[in-house]
């Protein structure tokens, strides 16, 4: 027995894995002595309310959030926060260094994430938060790639399920027990072979995900199309943040972004469409059977379940943690409350319970995939988020939702708009399967390279 007593530590799986490491004849050296440095980040200062000095600087700061699980890291979004310079000229990001995820996780991923540095396209010092740690490898003894692949591999076979701990609610890596990993160690050579491999499937199933991320785009004007519905292509952060507004066409509310001329534009567009256009609460019935007593059996959508953009759901055991949900039948339409979760808009084709945090519609008026198609396009982004209230995390409250412009077309195009949409899916989906199994086969195969 070694210095821990809790018995997950000790199951079978996790011990047979150990030895499948250690029984390798290649060389092998802990994961300590493969590193020259290991640093703690910094989360710094938010913009908002900091008032800068000299002895700070604004960063990028790389979040948990900039993770991908299957590939490296999303810098679609990454936070500014001001850093103290002395901290990051010590922790500042360069090519070659690693990024462990040492707090986090949720209910159905483990913490232990890496990532590498291998591209930093920003015009200011890049750092990365404390929950991150970053290591820099010893490259005499291994290329930075090759322990990138090897934790990477090391993860997906469920290693670091047994090598963290859970305190209120968030997932914590023991360092300790981390950087005790025993890596094996072959030649140079052997090590660029392996990372090679990793490196170009990665790049081609990133290549298949963004075939998929151009069809699923085409959904907007496809649909808005068949509408006759036109509207300027521009986002709301683009354009100028001053407009004006005659005082006479103020209504309801007096923030300005309830006027912004895009979100009126979106608006107005709708009811020029070749359709009856009618509020949301003319078209459908809204749901509100809310149990507390969870059906054990019962399939749960959570806003964790659905795939952004794409409207597909992946079953977890998130309900386990629940206490209250929606009822939903087949055919029903869940809409998410919370601006971030705007994408995640889901048809239901079975029976079901869900997240408070949807809305639950039963289509009357028209075709409820119709319904869905339309509640996922860029009009209704600009409807709803003209509509929400708080300023926190803004939410879609009932009575401002059942504002929402619905075009209704005749049935010939709510049947066209229906088999369009779902061919497009349908076409994503499989551009999606064939990166998943692209990424799979890699996995294994880098996997059975390192530990075979």
């Amino acid at each position: 027995m070694q210095d821990r007593f809790d018995p997950f530590f000790y199951r079978p799986v996790f011990k047979k894995l150990l030895e499948v490491i250690a029984n390798n004849k290649t060389a092998k050296i802990t994961l300590k002595e493969a590193v020259t440095n290991s640093y703690a980040g910094e989360w710094g200062e938010d913009p908002i309310d900091f008032e800068p000095n000299p002895d700070y600087e604004l960063c990028y700061v790389v979040r948990n959030t900039n993770f991908h699980n299957d590939f490296n890291l999303d810098f679609s979004d990454v936070a500014q926060r001001h850093i103290k310079k002395s901290k990051a000229e010590k922790i500042a990001l360069k090519k070659g260094d690693i990024l462990i995820e040492k707090s986090g996780g949720s209910p159905i991923q483990p913490v232990g994430r890496v990532a590498l540095i291998d591209d930093l396209p920003f015009d200011k010092p890049v750092v990365f938060s404390n929950f991150l740690q970053k290591m820099e490898v010893n490259k005499e003894l291994f290329l930075p790639e090759y322990i990138f692949v090897y934790l990477q591999a090391l993860y997906k076979t469920g290693y670091m399920d047994f090598i963290q701990n859970q305190t209120t609610g968030i997932k914590n890596l023991r360092l300790d027990d981390f950087f005790k990993i025993l890596i094996i160690k072959p030649s140079i050579a052997e090590q660029k072979k392996v990372a090679m491999k990793a490196i170009e499937c990665r790049e081609e199933a990133k290549g298949l995900l963004e075939k998929a991320k151009i069809i699923l785009a085409s959904i907007d004007s496809f649909v808005l199309g068949e509408l006759g519905i036109e509207i300027e292509r521009e986002r709301v952060s683009e354009p100028a943040q001053i407009w004006q507004i005659w005082s006479d066409a103020i209504e309801k509310r007096l923030d300005p972004m309830f006027f912004h001329p895009l979100r009126l534009r979106a608006i107005e567009a709708i009811k020029s469409a070749n359709a009856s256009v009618v509020p949301l609460s003319e078209a459908v019935k809204f749901r509100r059977e809310l149990v507390s007593d969870i059906p054990e059996n019962a399939p749960y959508v959570g806003l964790e379940n659905i795939v952004s953009n794409s409207g597909e759901y992946i079953e977890t055991n998130a309900k386990e943690s629940i206490s209250s949900a929606f009822v939903f039948k087949k055919g029903d339409v869940l809409f998410p409350k919370l601006r971030p979760y705007l994408n995640k808009v889901f048809y239901a084709d079975f029976d079901g319970i869900c997240s408070t945090e949807f809305h639950v519609f039963e289509a009357e008026k028209c075709d409820p995939y119709f319904l869905f198609s339309f509640l996922t396009r860029s009009v209704v982004v600009e409807q709803t988020s003209r509509l929400m209230t708080g300023n926190t995390l803004p939410r879609l409250q009932t009575e401002d939702i059942e504002n929402l412009l619905i075009p209704i077309p005749n049935e010939t195009t709510q049947e066209k708009i229906v088999a369009g949409v779902k061919t497009i899916y349908n076409k994503a989906r499989n551009l999606r399967q064939e990166a998943e199994t692209v990424i799979a086969e890699a996995q294994k195969q880098t996997a059975e390279m390192i530990f075979v």
